[in-house]
C-alpha cells in the first residue's frame, strides 16, 4: 500500500494536561527517529461541534512510508515507555488511518503553516453518492470565498481488535484549509446557509470536526 497519514485526535485524561504534553513531546521525539516517518504535526483546535474543553485537546498527524511500515513501526515502539506513558495520559477523540482519495501524494507541510486554519472531518456517508456530485459542487462553492486555500479528501481506515487496519466503506475525511483565521470566521456562517452546503450536509453523519491552529 501506499504512504498513509495517521491522524489522532486526544484529549488530555481529568488534571493531566501537563503531563499528556510532556509525555507526548517525549513520545514524538523517539517516533521520529524511525525510517518509517516523513513528517509530523500537531494543531491546537479552537472550534468543534458540541461542549469540550479544547485546551485539553490536540490533534495529531503523521506521514508514513507506508501501512507495513507504519504496523512494523508500531509494534517496536508501543511497549517502550515512552509509548506507555503518553497513552497512559489521555482519552483518544478519534484515530484514524488515511489516504487520498485521488491516490494523489500530499504534502503535510501545506498544512503546518504558521497562521492558517485547518479544519479536521471524519464523515460517514448515508447514501452511496453521499460524496459525488453534491460534494464536488460544494467544495467548489468555496473557491468564492477569501482566504480558501484548498481541500483535500482521504479513505478512511481504522484498526479492528488485533490491531488491523480495516477499511471503512462509505467513510472519509477531509482537510480544509484557509489563509487565516479571519478568513475562516469570515466565511463560515455564510457557508452553513448556502444550499451548496444544505445538501451536501444532509447526506452526512459527523463524528468528528475541529477548526484547528497549526504549532510548532
Amino acid at each position: 500500500m501506499s504512504e498513509i497519514f495517521e491522524l489522532a485526535i486526544n484529549k488530555a485524561k481529568e488534571g493531566q494536561k501537563e503531563n499528556f504534553l510532556n509525555t507526548r513531546a517525549s513520545f514524538v521525539e523517539v517516533l521520529g527517529k524511525e525510517p518509517n516517518t516523513l513528517n509530523e504535526g500537531k494543531w491546537q483546535p479552537f472550534f468543534t461541534l458540541g461542549e469540550i474543553n479544547l485546551e485539553e485537546v490536540l490533534i495529531g498527524m503523521t506521514h508514513w512510508n507506508s501501512m507495513q511500515g507504519f504496523g512494523q513501526t508500531a509494534a517496536k515502539l508501543l511497549p517502550q515507555a515512552e509509548a506507555r506513558n503518553y497513552f497512559a495520559s489521555f482519552d483518544p477523540l478519534a484515530y484514524v488511518l488515511l489516504q487520498t482519495a485521488d491516490g494523489k501524494p500530499f504534502d503535510m507541510e501545506s498544512i503546518k503553516k504558521e497562521g492558517t486554519v485547518v479544519e479536521f472531518a471524519i464523515r460517514r456517508g448515508k447514501t452511496p453518492e453521499a460524496f459525488g456530485a453534491a460534494r464536488e459542487t460544494f467544495f467548489k462553492s468555496l473557491e468564492n470565498y477569501e482566504g480558501y486555500l484548498f481541500a483535500r479528501e482521504f479513505q478512511v481506515y481504522q484498526l479492528d481488535q488485533n490491531s488491523m487496519p480495516q477499511f471503512q466503506q462509505g467513510v472519509q475525511a477531509v482537510i480544509i484549509v484557509w489563509e487565516n483565521a479571519t478568513a475562516f470566521q469570515k466565511a463560515a456562517n455564510p457557508i452553513f446557509g448556502t444550499p451548496e452546503y444544505q445538501n451536501f450536509a444532509q447526506n452526512l453523519e459527523v463524528s468528528a470536526y475541529f477548526a484547528s491552529s497549526p504549532l510548532k
